[in-house]
């Protein structure tokens, strides 16, 4: 498969689960539990074991419909004439109202993404990982990730996974491709974004070059089973385990940027703590300037923010995160600070709602 598209459909996926892998492909392997490396260019997943020993997966039903639709794709549906011939899979039904459905795209990389989900399977707990490292190491040093005991980055163990019944990804691969499917109107709604494992199709058209996978992967049956969509995966820097892993990180960095036009000096104090000991830094910040902060190891915990805007009644914003890996996704926070005086100062960091911590 072509890289860039589960690069791509990891992206998408990424505007609303921020810590999801994509399964362009809908790779039957990617399961909970599954052992292998994860491509950090691209997001696809390689099996080196099938599972980890004495598994315990926790299932959580679903019910949403799952719509992805990047730039330049318009969706349109209309009715289909489908001569009342097409018999409906699974009841033996004649006769009903056809429906087609169709994507177009202006763009080459542009990607539909269309699920009926059914289900999220995920780890009881993340320990079930740590408890297996030892016997982790010795699978990731026969696949070359590893050595005297410790496992790099990009080897590790899937650690969630959303399951749909049935549904489609399609990807442009020209400028101005068209794709679409047929079918009685109930089945292709049920495939699409239904509640039931009932959803089918009697016809695709293509109009120029289209990578697709769909599922059911033929007309007229219904899909035989649930299939994985998306994933998260945990990986391992030597020995320390890093949950919600989406790229190679080798230490915490964070980013203070005063806006141009700032008029306030800011006097910013940073702590974290690595095992028992302290460590501290000082500084200060005006308008224009920009300061980072980097090398924080990956065991670092209670990292801790505060900025205090110089002025006569000095306003202080403080933030803190408590254990940093595997919410810091790309290990990097961003820090805007800025304010005219006498006017209202701001605090932001960019990765996080307004106001969050």
């Amino acid at each position: 498969m072509n890289e860039k598209w589960n690069r791509s459909f990891s992206e998408l996926i990424r505007r609303s689960r921020p810590a999801y892998w994509g399964n362009w492909a809908l790779n039957a392997q990617v399961q909970p539990g599954a052992i292998g490396i994860v491509d950090p260019h691209s997001g696809d997943f390689r099996l080196v074991a099938e599972s980890l020993p004495n598994l315990k997966v926790k299932r959580l039903p679903v019910s949403n419909s799952w719509q992805l639709l990047s730039e330049n794709v318009s969706r349109t549906e209309a009715k289909a004439d489908i001569s009342g011939e097409v018999t409906d899979p699974d009841t033996g039904v004649k006769g009903e109202a056809g429906v087609e459905v169709s994507w177009s795209m202006s763009q080459v990389g542009s990607i539909a993404s269309e699920f009926s989900l059914r289900e999220e399977a995920y780890l009881e707990e993340l320990t079930q990982v740590e408890k297996n490292q030892a016997w982790l190491a010795q699978q990731a040093a026969g696949v070359g990730f590893g050595g005297n005991g410790e496992i790099a980055q990009g080897f590790g163990v899937i650690t969630g996974v959303l399951y749909a019944n049935s549904g489609l990804n399609v990807g442009s691969q020209s400028k101005d491709s068209a794709f679409a499917i047929a079918g009685r109107a109930s089945a292709v709604h049920e495939m699409l974004g239904g509640a039931t494992a009932k959803g089918s199709f009697t016809s695709v058209r293509k109009a120029k070059s289209i990578d697709k996978h769909l599922w059911p992967d033929h007309a007229n049956t219904v899909a035989s089973g649930p299939v994985p969509i998306a994933y998260t995966f945990a990986s391992f820097e030597g020995k320390l385990l890093i949950p919600n892993w989406v790229s190679k990180i080798g230490g915490f960095e964070i980013f203070f940027n005063s806006k141009v036009g700032t008029t306030y000096i800011v006097a910013v104090d940073l702590s974290y703590k690595v095992g028992d000991k302290t460590h501290s830094e000082s500084f200060e910040i005006s308008g224009g300037l920009s300061r980072t902060v980097g090398n924080i190891p990956l065991n670092a915990t209670d990292i801790k923010v505060r900025a205090r805007f110089k002025a006569f009644n000095s306003d202080i914003y403080e933030r803190s995160w408590a254990r940093p890996l595997g919410q810091w996704l790309t290990g990097q926070r961003h820090i805007d600070l800025s304010g005219v005086w006498p006017g209202a100062t701001h605090f932001s960091v960019r990765e996080e709602p307004q106001g969050g911590g």
